[in-house]
């Protein structure tokens, strides 16, 4: 190990014996251990690991593909050190087939393999994503229709009635589908269903259900952090006999009013603690003259308001029923929703049966028929299989990239394929688990984190925290650090960031002196503009980043300082979908160049929109709108001149019957768009959707005209991924323009979309504006922070129903009669436990978008009143941190940082300047913040003075090496021509080149099938790795075997003429390479030569110098201590002459090369042709 690895890295890459858990900190170095883990376990002295007996599991398949490059490299380059190691060169060969992928990819082979055991058949695939909203959405309007059909009693309408909130089934769609996808990310989700159930018992007293226990848990904190208000609150009274005076009664009432609620709560007194709260008395404040512009009043009177909100949220929302109200819920509820439990299994054994019958399945049912191949019930629990057993023989240890994100489906079936959970190797931060809307459960994590050992090589299983940063300055992680050690605890962020948690700087940076973070507070109170407020921070945000480029800012490259590029900035947004595009008018107002995700609008695309206008027309011409649209696009070009001429002459009839008339009448342009459609009606008859959107592109060089307009390649790329996109509907055995038509549509009526391509290279020079998540696993030198004030979404909390993992299902109850709606003890539950799971997942968020900066970290945020907030969040610190109640209270990232920033020691100045007192300063890395007052649009922008313009007098002799540099002329300019490195075939090309251009069509213009090129590779393929005595016995059964390994795909194998397999092991040519005393198949070789040797064969290369030539030769055999070459030929041809004429000059530099890397001559150059059955020897005397 030549890499100076951490004490604690070097833990996580060599414990031995048992399952480790690491909990990876953002820019710890997780990946290149992982990769250091597999090459130590490979080159283990004591128990030696082979590549393909591990199993890693990552997040993504990119993540998976690089993972295996890292590998790979890191293996390569130890062969390089010590070639003669013929256990690493094994090595080499085994990763091929080591199973490094993500789970769904896992799942996906296991099913493959095991196919039979589940009844399913082995064409299984994965169904598009469109097709499989659009079968799920048939098979729940049948079981809806069964539901309604069936319901004798009206229970099911009291059901539909409880959760809509129309006259449709809208609502009861989008509830059974959020209800079926949250449920499978449950192992055994029917037995879920039916604990969940359970829990709607009259019979169990309010207190002591699941939901009252968490409410009041809730309210325990609550009222704490009240108490704590208000003794803060009368420590300030007591220090004015002005407000002691006008404020101690009222402010002493409450305080012994929350003392005795919270008697209350501790007893667990339901019905007391609502008659409490129902009593609860804020008494008025006396008058305070003379205080009207007084910070200290205008503290202690928002703590107060903040107690009134708290005891009024208790109880209007809370403790919202008495335990006999609990009680009668119960029992009303429980039938409606054991029949919405029942709807989801019925749907579920539907959509799964529809599924089967289109050989399709979604990516949960991977993991679902993962679980049936690998788990049975065992008693009360599950116990795995034998299949399961026989796998997890199969793998000496399995690794597990970002275990944070994983689901209780998934964790299942890592369970079951280890050695009895004792050979896992898990990875990940929960601080970076940011995919909970996929089902991730980050609990699962810091279960295991809680109950796992401190490693010390002995005790198993274990955890090691990696908490060492080699990304980020120390002035950004401990800014940071700073931040997450006040906001993060259990209660909000489902952990608590403690010193182990905090990251340790390892990155060092030459400009430690600039301020690594830095808010810029944007007061818009006094904003009398017209401008929007978002347009106002992006221009903000833009001409700060127009100051970093114009003024000279360094970064740090290889330890090196270098001018800042629009490269090393990004801009993160929490949602960008609607705001991105703001950002990117406001830094091209700066000149700057940006990009950003494209948004999700493809279908309406203005290259997109015509060619499915156009399908349609082929589909049916008497669509006026749609001939008109694809007519008047790029496609066609007809003006607005050309469409009134042909419709003021045919006015009554539809546009088509117009334009045939026109054409009739000698409208040229007419007539040949009724020639092109014509054609396309015709073929869209028997061909795919794909080959007609094919044929639309040549036809009217659509492409080529797209490529011209602004951002041609974005729009090129477009264009091909309609064609994916019909390929796609295709492989799902659909046909058909009227189909792939009827798709679009549906897609389009669901209010739903098809992704766009995306064309952006890493190294574009851009400013990126991109979302958080996307920005997970990236790094740039500057990143900016911004529209930190924009709310905290809890759209996912007003629903008439919730989910949770443990808490279950709960729902609003009607009565019907009174048509009056109530909230109820489960649904108040609910909105608190994901209240707070939304609110620890958002400052997981907020944690990767700051850990993304290396060098510097610029926060905006636009607000009302910043001075104020601040003041109001100067509340004092517990235990070390901000009052987890307190953090619950934001709804923004803003007011997180801002609660923050006020305990910030070196901020302390600042707050007073802003007549801020605060108690409890806490020593940090120095940050900096700022309050820009906006009044109006010249507020925002960061314009630097011009510089004075000094007129300077050309320097003559400056400009005479200039113009020799310009017009010198290299005296070598011949050898600069000579390729470094060329494959013999390129030189054959280019030989036949000067007798003919092309000799086939595009790919795109063929009709169907393998190409005739695929097809001569798949009979390459089966020459270079067929058994020649199985293959000359029994072709066919050789073509199985070579399809049943692999080494043939199934078009492939059908694809090969057996017959001509046969007439060549029949041939004398294969009798004599059975009697050679060696045979190579597929021969590479490199050779270096120079101009004297490639000047016999071809006249495209001249001058002096060298240049790598490289091949493989089909076959060569050693006949007589002499090689004789063989090339395999599939061309169709008439007479052998044609081939002679194609490639003799390649086969003479394969003799050439050839008999110098052998050491043996070479006595003969076959060429055997399959098309004729013919072996064609080369003349020797060329």
């Amino acid at each position: 190990m030549d890499k100076n690895w951490t004490p604690q890295q070097m833990d996580a890459i060599t414990a031995r014996g048992g399952t480790v858990l690491v909990s990876a900190a953002a820019g710890s170095g997780k990946t290149a251990v992982l990769v250091e883990r597999v090459i130590g376990r490979i080159l283990d002295e004591e128990n030696p690991i082979d590549a393909h007996r591990m199993l890693v599991v990552t997040f993504s398949n990119a993540a998976a593909l690089e993972m295996k490059q890292r590998i790979a490299a890191r293996i390569s380059s130890l062969v390089a050190q010590q070639p003669e190691n013929a256990h690493l060169r094994r090595q080499q060969l085994l990763l091929e087939r080591a199973q490094i992928s993500t789970i769904h990819a896992f799942c996906m082979d296991l099913i493959k393999s095991n196919f039979h055991l589940l009844g399913l058949p082995s064409s299984l695939r994965v169904g598009d994503e469109k097709e499989l909203e659009v079968l799920r959405r048939d098979c729940a309007a049948q079981v809806i229709e069964r539901f309604h059909e069936r319901d004798k009693d009206g229970s099911f309408g009291q059901l539909v009635e409880l959760l809509s909130t129309g006259r449709d089934d809208k609502k009861v769609f989008s509830t059974l589908f959020s209800l079926y996808d949250f449920v499978r990310s449950h192992p055994f989700y029917n037995q879920w269903l039916e604990r969940k159930l359970d829990f709607y018992d009259s019979e169990i007293p309010v207190a002591r259900s699941i939901w009252g226990q968490c409410i009041l848990k809730y309210a325990e904190e609550a009222v704490e952090y009240c108490i704590q208000l208000e003794h803060s609150a009368l420590e300030m009274i007591l220090e004015d006999e002005d407000m002691k005076k006008a404020y101690y009664s009222a402010f002493s009432h409450d305080l012994s009013q929350l003392c005795e609620l919270k008697k209350l709560l501790d007893g667990g007194k339901w019905d007391e603690i609502c008659r409490r709260l129902n009593l609860f008395v804020f008494d008025s404040l006396s008058s305070l003259r003379g205080y009207e512009n007084d910070q200290k009043k205008r503290d202690v009177t928002s703590r107060r308001k903040k107690v009134k909100d708290t005891v009024n949220g208790l109880r209007d929302k809370q403790f919202c029923a008495t335990s006999a109200q609990f009680s009668q819920d119960m029992v009303f509820l429980r039938p409606m929703v054991e029949i919405l439990f029942q709807m989801v299994k019925e749907f579920d054994t539907l959509f799964t049966q529809t599924k089967q019958e289109k050989n399709i399945m979604d990516f949960p049912d991977m993991e679902h028929y993962s679980i049936r191949l690998l788990v049975a019930p065992a008693g009360a629990g599950y116990a795995p299989t034998a299949l399961a057993r026989t796998v997890s023989q199969c793998y000496d240890e399995i690794l597990i990239d970002e275990f944070q994100d994983t689901n209780e489906a998934q964790e299942m079936i890592f369970k079951a394929i280890s050695l009895r959970e004792n050979n896992l190797f898990m990875v990940g931060d929960v601080k970076q688990s940011i995919y909970r809307f996929r089902q991730a459960m980050p609990e699962i994590f810091m279960e295991k984190k809680a109950r796992f050992s401190a490693f010390d090589a002995k005790t198993f299983p274990a955890k090691i925290t990696l908490g060492k940063n080699f990304r980020s300055a120390e002035k950004v992680t401990g800014a940071i650090n700073f931040f997450f050690s006040l906001l993060m605890s259990e209660k909000i962020g489902e952990m608590d960031y403690t010193k182990e948690e905090e990251l340790v700087a390892q990155a060092v940076y030459p400009q430690e002196e600039i301020t690594g973070c830095e808010i810029k507070l944007l007061d818009s109170l006094d904003y009398q503009g017209e401008k929007d407020k978002t347009a106002l921070e992006a221009q903000f945000v833009a001409g700060q980043i127009a100051e970093l480029l114009d003024g000279g800012s360094m970064v740090s490259q290889d330890g090196n300082l270098r001018r800042i590029m629009p490269k090393d900035i990004c801009i993160l947004l929490r949602s960008p979908s609607s705001k991105a595009q703001v950002y990117l008018d406001a830094l091209t107002s700066q000149g700057i160049d940006g990009w950003a995700e494209p948004k999700s609008s493809y279908l309406s695309t203005r290259e997109i929109a015509p060619v499915i206008a156009l399908l349609r027309v082929i589909d049916n011409p008497l669509l006026d709108v749609d001939l008109a649209s694809c007519m008047m696009s790029v496609l066609f070009d007809f003006t607005a001149d050309d469409m009134a001429k042909i419709r003021l002459a045919n006015k009554k009839t539809p546009l088509y019957l117009a334009v045939i008339k026109s054409a009739q009448e000698g409208n040229k342009k007419a007539a040949e768009f009724l020639s092109q459609l014509t054609y396309l009606r015709q073929l869209s008859s028997n061909a795919s959707a794909q080959e007609v959107i094919r044929k639309i592109y040549d036809l009217t060089d659509y492409i080529g005209k797209v490529q011209v307009m602004r951002m041609g390649e974005s729009r090129r790329a477009n264009l091909l991924m309609l064609v994916q996109y019909a390929c796609n509907y295709h492989a799902g055995g659909y046909r058909g323009i009227s189909g792939f038509i009827s798709f679009i549509d549906k897609v389009i009526e669901r209010d739903g979309d098809l992704a766009p391509a995306s064309t952006l290279s890493e190294q574009a020079n851009v400013v990126r504006v991109m979302s958080i998540h996307r920005s997970k696993g990236l790094e740039f030198p500057v990143v900016f922070l911004c529209d930190t004030a924009k709310k905290i979404n809890k759209e996912d909390l007003n629903g008439n129903t919730l989910l949770h993992s443990k808490l279950g299902f709960a729902c609003v109850r009607r009565d019907f009669e009174l048509l009056k709606q109530f909230t109820t003890v489960p649904m108040q539950a609910l909105r608190l436990e994901l209240d707070r799971s939304i609110l620890s997942e958002e400052l997981r968020v907020l944690y990767v978008a700051m850990t993304r900066a290396k060098e510097r970290l610029i926060i905006t945020g636009l607000t009302d009143k910043a001075q104020e907030k601040l003041a109001s969040f100067s509340f004092g610190l517990e235990n070390g941190r901000l009052p987890p109640y307190m953090v619950r209270s934001a709804v923004s990232y803003l007011d997180w940082l801002m609660m923050a920033a006020v305990h910030h020691e070196g901020l302390c100045a600042k707050m007073e300047e802003l007549g801020i007192s605060v108690t409890d300063p806490v020593p940090a890395t120095p940050i900096s913040l700022d309050i820009i007052k906006i009044k109006e649009e010249k507020d925002v922008l960061a314009v630097s003075p011009p510089a004075e313009e000094i007129p300077v007098e050309a320097d003559k002799t400056l400009l005479r090496q200039i113009e020799r540099r310009i017009e010198y002329q290299y005296p070598y300019k011949e050898q600069t021509q000579i390729p470094t490195k060329l494959a013999v075939s390129q030189i054959a090309k280019g030989e036949m080149a000067k007798s003919y251009r092309f000799s086939r069509r595009p790919a795109f213009m063929l009709t169907g099938g393998l190409t005739p090129a695929q097809r001569g590779n798949a009979l390459h393929k089966f020459m270079q790795f067929a058994d020649y005595k199985k293959a000359a016995e029994h072709p066919k059964q050789e073509i199985l075997r070579l399809l049943e390994r692999g080494y043939l795909l199934a078009p492939e194998a059908q694809a090969i003429n057996e017959q001509k397999i046969q007439d060549f092991f029949c041939s004398d040519l294969a009798k004599r390479i059975f009697s050679s005393s060696k045979v190579y198949r597929e021969l590479r070789f490199l050779a270096e030569v120079g101009e004297e040797t490639l000047g016999q064969y071809t006249d495209f290369i001249r001058g002096e110098g060298k240049t790598a030539i490289q091949g493989v030769a089909d076959c060569v055999f050693i006949e007589d201590g002499q090689a004789v070459i063989v090339d395999y030929k599939t061309d169709y041809v008439k007479d052998p002459q044609e081939l002679l004429d194609r490639y003799t000059v390649q086969l003479m530099l394969y003799r050439q090369i050839l008999s110098k890397s052998l050491g043996v001559p070479v006595k003969e150059c076959v060429i055997y042709s399959f098309a004729l059955s013919k072996e064609i020897k080369l003349d020797n005397s060329y």
